[in-house]
């Protein structure tokens, strides 16, 4: 894809190394600013079950999708199995919205059957929205996340978790990849529907 500043290329599952070398585009400023958030790239992709998959215009990451473990303070941290992985972010410089980029990113992500043997999550909040600069309510925002989400098999999910149904502009959505364990699947489902684990102790 040509633009006036150059080519954007996708590259999947970027070395943190090569991902602190970049600059943050200024539009990337949805969940915090330019630089801390690649600060926390770098971080997730430093993580071995982390994944960042990157869009580059020259050496400025100007799009990315941000796959990792969830994260203890969440319900989902309760992970037992330690197998899921959540889609925790996607974001595109304004600038260089309306080209696809989105929908290559995620295309990029599941290439090869990356995440095949796994269950991919991710919630949608409707307070990380870019409601604002995008001109849609609140539920046309989550209904075109789904249609992004759908094209690379996510499903919506319900769940008993309280966050996710405090709005309906919320939701859950998941892929179950074709290889995944019965117990990871299953230990998705037991989250998602607020299910209590069996106690890790012997007594």
């Amino acid at each position: 894809m040509q633009r006036a500043d150059g080519p954007v290329r996708i590259v999947a599952c970027v070395p943190p190394t090569e991902l602190g070398g970049l600059r943050a585009h200024p539009g990337l400023d949805r969940f915090r600013s330019p630089d801390a958030q690649l600060a926390a790239l770098v971080d997730i992709a430093a993580d071995p079950k982390g994944c960042v998959v990157a869009a580059l215009a020259d050496a400025t990451l100007v799009g990315y999708v941000a796959f990792h473990p969830p994260t203890e303070i969440e319900s989902w941290g309760a992970d037992a199995t330690g197998e899921l992985i959540e889609l925790g972010a996607i974001e595109v410089a304004p600038a260089y919205r309306g080209h696809r980029l989105a929908p290559r990113l995620l295309e990029a992500s599941f290439a090869g059957g990356r995440f095949d043997a796994t269950v991919v999550f991710a919630t949608l909040y409707v307070w990380h929205y870019d409601l604002a600069r995008s001109g849609l309510t609140d539920l046309a925002y989550r209904r075109m996340l789904e249609s992004l989400y759908r094209s690379v098999g996510l499903e919506t999910f319900t769940t008993s978790d309280e966050e996710i149904r405090s709005s309906a502009a919320n939701a859950l959505m998941a892929r179950v990849g074709p290889r995944v364990d019965e117990r990871v699947a299953a230990e998705f489902h037991r989250l998602r529907k607020g299910i209590p684990g069996l106690s890790r102790t012997p007594w």
